[in-house]
């Protein structure tokens, strides 16, 4: 009995070790598209794909910005968790 608890213990923690794995790497590959689509949208002066990431990038800052305490608590929470790798 407690070998079967070990077992299924153990293969929680796997499944949440890849789930967190996974979560981490696509969290640094929108990371990496929004930078390249930051520098393309500089470089060539025009939306990428019609989309202006830097105006998306602005609302969102200044959606944070306008709530007050709120939001500057939000972006240091955002910015923390995106400096933990």
């Amino acid at each position: 009995s407690n070998l079967a608890l070990l077992i299924k213990s153990k293969k929680m923690d796997n499944i949440f070790n890849i789930t967190i794995s996974f979560i981490g790497k696509l969290t640094n590959l929108i990371m990496a598209m929004l930078s390249l689509g930051i520098v393309a949208e500089i470089l060539y002066g025009s939306p990428v794909l019609g989309m202006s990431v830097m105006n998306n990038v602005m609302d969102v800052i200044n959606m944070l910005g306008g709530n007050g305490v709120v939001g500057l608590i939000a972006l240091v929470i955002l910015y923390q968790l995106l400096e933990k790798k």
